[in-house]
């Protein structure tokens, strides 16, 4: 009986040991065959990304490639509103093979973009290109005549203009601009009309042919005043608003483009480069007046006597 029961017992153990090692086993496979598994996913991923950088790479480069084709056929000459032609300026580009280019002398070139003469010039460079009388359109200039100018509303409003293009002080000039962001002399002066109702064409050019001719000594709040500021150029190329007392407000285009500013017509630059002035509305008549001059009181009488 002990002898069974001693038999049972090792037995049991025997299993216990044997279950234990299965268990083991079975344990150590799962881990094999899940590090498998593992590795596989983390090949295929890395599979994966490696396509996905692959095609971002050829993606980056097919760019570049449109980017550097694009920019190999641009054409380099842009027309502005402006009395020049803006080039933008090519690889072994000179100034004497932009003048000759052009059709022009290379000392107007010069001039026109305040370089030097020899002066290198580096790809896309913009080169201002004076337009010649072949280039330019044969305009119709609309002169106005005293007849058809519309009168100011009251003398209030001719000194409203002078407040409102003050407020724009400080605003930056821009070559061929016409935002707050930058302005360029004739659409900044465009710009202030339009608040009071006269419409004004684009360029200096032709803004002086849009009004009614003013002599100096006559000058008064309001009227245009022009100038003549590059020398191989025989009309306007700058134009600003007369705001009374020998002075003057407009955008400037001087050392640093510096925007709109009030400078005086007797200072040495804008004496010497004045060239005339034209008046775009006619001055305010109070209708009121003759009415009251011809209206006596009692007062009055007595004063006659």
């Amino acid at each position: 009986m002990k002898k069974n029961i001693l038999i049972t017992i090792i037995s049991f153990f025997l299993f216990l040991i044997w279950t234990c090692n299965a268990f083991s086993e079975q344990t150590t496979n799962n881990k094999k065959v899940a590090k498998q598994i593992s590795n596989k996913q983390v090949k295929r991923t890395e599979k994966v990304e490696s396509t996905k950088d692959k095609k971002t790479v050829l993606a980056k480069k097919n760019l570049k490639k449109k980017k550097k084709k694009n920019t190999r056929y641009q054409e380099p000459v842009i027309e502005t509103d402006g009395e020049f032609i803006e080039y933008r300026a090519k690889k072994g580009d000179t100034l004497d093979g932009i003048a000759k280019k052009f059709n022009i002398d290379k000392e107007e070139l010069i001039e026109a973009n305040n370089l030097k003469d020899g002066a290198r010039l580096n790809k896309n460079m913009v080169i201002l290109i004076p337009k010649t009388l072949s280039e330019e359109k044969q305009e119709e200039f609309v002169e106005l005549t005293n007849k058809n100018l519309k009168p100011w509303k009251s003398n209030d409003e001719k000194y409203m203009l002078v407040k409102v293009a003050k407020s724009f002080i400080g605003a930056p000039y821009k070559y061929g601009g016409n935002s707050v962001r930058g302005l360029d002399c004739s659409a900044y002066v465009k710009k202030i009309y339009e608040i009071f109702d006269v419409q004004l064409p684009r360029s200096a050019r032709e803004q002086f042919h849009a009004g009614t001719k003013v002599n100096k000594e006559e000058l008064t709040v309001g009227d245009l005043v022009f100038f003549r500021t590059k020398r191989y150029i025989k009309y306007p190329t700058h134009v600003g608003i007369y705001i009374g007392d020998g002075y003057f407000i407009h955008s400037s285009s001087g050392n640093g483009r510096i925007g709109v500013k009030i400078d005086s017509l007797n200072s040495d630059f804008y004496s010497r480069t004045y060239v005339g002035a034209t008046r775009v509305k006619k001055p305010y008549i109070d209708e009121n007046a003759d009415v009251k001059r011809n209206t006596t009181t009692p007062d009055d009488e007595i004063n006659k006597s």
